[in-house]
């Protein structure tokens, strides 16, 4: 018996024998849906079998389109779907053989993946999420040692961008609290992170004044990089300083897309149906936002990419599938990247 990768649980499970995988590979080949062939208990199979399973979801939904981030750095050009750390460990392995090229929360690792080892670290990217933003004032040792204590444990080199986790609460707390700021000058100096980004929340009760926050992070020139929270229930108002941030340079990455989403979605036929997917509410949610235009100018994208949670090769195959030319083109969504 062998027990299932980081982040299955404990379950004991028995590892697919040669003859039923390669029985579900070929049932995965003639069906319309990987899950449908049974390959969502991927968690089983072994290392070779999950390279050959990572082959076939490439060869049925087709490359990642990649952007560049922003204008603030550089010529970083991003998968549109990135990694997150809190995927299931056994979907690496297909993202990478799609193209994606982007780690969100890298720093939450406590090693380094057997994927990633051997990769040149200039072919990816990284962010990582540091948690000191919400204190009163943020602390900025705290931060400091957050990541290094995350270099240390994943054996990474730098991080590509220090993302100031859950942002301000208010625009006065943005500009007042400097801990996490410090913190990344600090860093920076020393060679191990390179652009200051943040991860800003927008829970009503504790970010009243969402945009106005949003604005004063953009017109402090400081932020590089922004993940914000944008899905088919994001109001014109707060869509429309997302198209200021994305015209400032600020390189944009949307976040509770599906999460925030998919009840509207699955509500709205119309939707679906524009977006190119009226059978897969998660994808017309992707798709949804990564082609969101400014509400007064209508120009976009506004996003250069995405992240998700993701559990198995079902939503795998239906959200990242979302972002690739092949499927957009077998779903007729005309895309406007």
């Amino acid at each position: 018996m062998q027990r299932e990768s980081e982040g299955n649980g404990d379950k004991e499970l028995k590892p697919l024998s040669r003859r039923e995988f390669m029985r579900r590979m070929s049932q995965a080949t003639a069906s319309a849906g990987l899950a449908t062939a049974g390959l969502a208990g991927i968690g089983v199979l072994t290392l070779h079998q999950k390279a050959e399973a990572a082959e076939l979801v490439a060869d049925r939904v087709g490359k990642l389109e990649r952007m560049k981030l922003g204008t603030r750095m550089g010529a970083m050009e991003v998968s549109r779907v990135l990694i997150s750390t809190d995927w299931n460990r056994d979907l690496y392995a297909p993202a990478l053989a799609l193209g994606a090229n982007f780690v969100h929360k890298a720093g939450y690792w406590k090693s380094m993946p057997a994927e990633f080892q051997g990769l040149p670290r200039d072919s990816y990217y990284t962010d990582l999420t540091v948690d000191s933003t919400p204190n009163n004032p943020d602390n900025e040792d705290q931060a400091y040692q957050q990541v290094v204590t995350a270099l240390d444990r994943t054996g990474l080199k730098y991080f590509d961008i220090f993302r100031a986790h859950f942002g301000w609460h208010s625009v006065d707390a943005f500009k007042n609290q400097t801990g996490t700021y410090k913190a990344f000058q600090r860093l920076k100096r020393e060679g191990k992170v390179k652009y200051f980004g943040v991860s800003q929340h927008s829970h009503p009760e504790n970010y009243p004044a969402y945009p106005e926050i949003i604005q004063a992070e953009i017109d402090s020139g400081i932020i590089d990089s922004m993940q914000v929270w944008m899905s088919a229930t994001t109001t014109p108002d707060v869509i429309e300083v997302f198209a200021k941030a994305h015209k400032a340079g600020i390189g944009m990455t949307a976040m509770k897309t599906v999460a925030h989403g998919l009840g509207k979605v699955r509500g709205d036929a119309d939707i679906r149906q524009q977006m190119g997917a009226p059978d897969m509410p998660g994808r017309a949610c992707v798709r949804y936002s990564l082609s969101a235009t400014s509400p007064i100018s209508g120009k976009g994208p506004i996003f250069h990419c995405c992240v998700l949670s993701l559990f198995n090769l079902e939503n795998f195959e239906e959200n990242v599938g979302a972002a690739t030319v092949k499927t957009a083109a077998m779903d007729g969504f005309i895309h406007n990247v």
